[in-house]
């Protein structure tokens, strides 16, 4: 009887580790991928090419590590790290 207890007690304690790991490496991947969008200043007439987007967006600020055309409207928006 001591001895199914003393296993459960070691089941339970590893399946709530790995729980606790996938949380944290959950949250540290969703830290690193945190951007923020904002409308390009230099890019003009309507979005229809994301590559093109993404070159002014790099070209206009060092910050911008991204760009692509929205999917909404056809603007383009260029991405940095929050």
């Amino acid at each position: 009887m001591a001895s199914s207890q003393k296993k459960l007690s070691a089941a339970a304690a590893a399946s709530a580790t790995v729980l606790l790991l996938l949380v944290v490496a959950a949250e540290m991947v969703s830290i690193g991928e945190a951007t923020c969008g904002h409308l390009s200043g230099d890019y003009h007439g309507p979005c229809v090419d994301d590559q093109s987007c993404r070159v002014i967006c790099k070209h206009e600020s060092s910050d911008n590590i991204d760009g692509a055309c929205a999917d909404t409207t056809p603007h383009c928006y260029c991405y940095t790290n929050c």
